[in-house]
């Protein structure tokens, strides 16, 4: 079962080091086995000569991977017994007895050693810098290079502790802090700072050299870590200094799949706008949708299933789908919303909605409705114009005109982009360390684009048709096969006010044909054209100048409840832009907004 696999991160470690090195009695040779490192000790009889191989049971080739050491007396990770027993009635010579003497002072002098070097775990642990400079300078730079009995540097209790000074004290005195622990795991520092959100510390390490896709021995990145535990604000601080979201681990499994098999929406929705594929399996088979049934999380699932082009019934390779794992594990609600969803696809009535996909191009990504408006205009409305109805009407020339000026500049005017690599998505990046002092902390997070690299003003939006975060983003528009937004949303306006006009004047022109001519199937056809286009543009036409009539975009009208922004302190419905509807329009046509200062979100970089 796919459930498993992650149970085995933690019981992977016990049974590779059962496999490797089977605890049996043997006269010849002695095994302990300590916090997952296997150290065998082997007695030559041969020539006298002791050697202890240690191996670390990691994923792959490593399980094969030995290195041979001298044993030592101060080695306290192998216990044996003499292969020479003492027998008290030998007697010792005077030299034997001095020989004796000072292997024991030695033996005393090195388990002093050891002990010491194990306080410098106690001091890092304890946080105090003055004494881990104290007992530094009396044990020598070299402490810092120590592990403890479990295999953990100083690196990595600093990193658990989120100590930032601690850890600018140990990069400046050149300690390894990208070394990982002697496990099954093998997490480095930096993992141990992601796991607790510790993002001031895994600042310190990327600038000390740590890669930010550094693996552990199961494959597991920093970015990963994030975002198995919950920590949304790391996690984006990683994907702005260039984590990569389409890594695995050694079962496949991405920062997706990990933050829905945990069930963190921040993150899915995050991961998300970076663009990570959300149809990507992992060895078992599963989807990260498989792993949000799994878990059971039903807000997961949703933003999950807000995707259309999502498949809702993949099988893994045990041929399950999410519906049947969220209803082996009883998440009946998980359950309810996916039979909703199958049901919305499979109707052979689709939605208004999709039909209206179909028709002029969903999400505006097809050509089609920009197509059909060429084609049904200048090879269908002028044509019949010209040879019906012969006569020049100066009004109808008129906004033909205007239809065509305001398309071309719609169509081919900058709509609103945001800058790509801003300054300000920088500056803001490096201030995720100190977001915990600030109280804008989830508003700056929700306003930065890992796609466009910049930090989105208030009312922008990223648009995943062009690719680009808009100013003031209306909405996508098939006809005009362009955004619409803060640039050219007056001449938006002035070309659905166009084609309304003049597909009136072509419902008229067809009207006086018909009653001239009679019926035809030439004036049926243009009628009906003439009425889904004249429809089409006169409810564009209204909703614009009610939008304009309100300082409201078409996206915040039908996504208020998305933007904290329009509510109130009780959730209530409040636009803090609107001024009256005269001040309103005269925005919209004459004075356009100035661009939002985004200095004022953005922290003292001297912090």
């Amino acid at each position: 079962m796919p459930q498993y696999k992650y149970l085995g991160y933690f019981l992977l470690g016990e049974s590779l080091t059962e496999h490797i090195c089977p605890a049996k009695e043997s006269p010849r040779i002695g095994v302990q086995l300590c916090e997952g490192v296997c150290v065998v000790s082997k007695v030559a009889l041969d020539n006298g000569i002791k050697t202890q191989s240690r191996v670390h049971p990691s994923p792959g080739s490593a399980r094969t991977l030995v290195w041979a050491l001298p044993l030592t007396a101060s080695c306290n990770m192998v216990t044996e017994e003499s292969d020479h027993p003492h027998h008290p009635e030998e007697e010792k010579t005077p030299t034997q007895e001095k020989d004796s003497n000072l292997l024991a002072r030695t033996d005393s002098s090195e388990i002093l050693i050891q002990s010491s070097m194990d306080d410098i775990f106690d001091v890092i642990k304890s946080g105090e810098l003055s004494e881990v400079e104290n007992l530094v300078e009396k044990l020598g730079p070299e402490a810092l290079s120590a592990r403890d009995k479990h295999g953990y540097t100083p690196a990595h209790w600093a990193a658990l502790d989120g100590n930032v000074e601690m850890m600018r004290y140990l990069v400046e005195r050149n300690a390894p802090v990208d070394l990982p622990c002697l496990g099954t795991q093998g997490p480095r520092p930096i993992h141990w700072a992601c796991r607790k959100g510790h993002a001031a510390v895994v600042q310190v390490l990327l600038q000390a050299g740590v890669a930010v896709n550094a693996a552990d021995f199961k494959g597991l990145t920093p970015l990963m870590t994030a975002c198995m535990y919950g920590r949304t604000a790391t996690a984006a601080y990683l994907l702005g200094m260039g984590a990569q979201n389409h890594l695995t681990d050694i079962n496949g499994d991405t920062a997706l799949h990990w933050a829905a098999y945990k069930g963190h929406a921040d993150l899915i929705r995050l991961l998300m706008y970076s663009g990570v594929d959300l149809q990507k399996t992992d060895n078992f088979g599963s989807t990260p949708l498989h792993l949000a049934c799994l878990s059971g999380n039903l807000q997961c699932v949703k933003i999950l299933c807000e995707k259309r082009n999502l498949e809702l019934e993949p099988r893994d390779k045990n041929g399950k789908t999410p519906i049947m794992l969220a209803q082996s594990h009883r998440n009946s609600e998980v359950v309810k919303l996916l039979h909703n969803e199958m049901k919305k696809k499979s109707r052979w009535m689709p939605p208004i909605s999709e039909i209206w996909g179909m028709l002029f191009g969903g999400a505006g990504a097809s050509k089609g409705p920009l197509i059909l408006f060429l084609v049904s205009v200048l090879l269908w409305g002028y044509p019949m114009y010209m040879i019906r109805v012969r006569r020049s009407h100066y009004c109808f020339i008129y906004w033909n005109a205007v239809m065509w000026i305001s398309w071309i500049i719609a169509n081919r005017r900058d709509p609103g982009y945001i800058p790509l690599n801003s300054d300000t998505y920088y500056r803001a990046i490096k201030q995720i360390p100190y977001f915990d002092k600030w109280k804008k902390r989830n508003v700056i997070l929700s306003r930065l684009c890992h796609s466009c690299r910049c930090l989105r003003p208030l009312r922008a939006k990223h648009c995943r048709i062009c690719n680009r975060c808009v100013s003031y983003f209306d909405h996508h528009c098939p006809f005009i096969y362009n955004c619409v937004g803060l640039r050219n949303r007056m001449w938006f306006l002035l070309f659905v006010l166009s084609i309304a006009i003049n597909c009136s004047f072509t419902i008229y022109f067809a009207c006086y044909c018909v009653m001239i001519e009679g019926f035809s199937l030439l004036y049926v056809l243009g009628l009906l054209e003439a009425f889904v286009f004249c429809g089409l543009g006169w409810i564009l036409t209204c909703t614009s100048i009610l939008h304009a009539c309100m300082n409201l975009t078409t996206n915040e009208m039908f996504n208020y409840k998305r933007y904290p922004y329009l509510r109130d302190k009780r959730g209530r419905y409040q636009n803090p832009f609107s001024r009256g509807p005269v001040l309103n329009l005269f925005e919209f046509f004459v004075c356009l907004p100035d661009r939002q200062d985004e200095q004022d979100y953005i922290l003292d970089e001297n912090l």
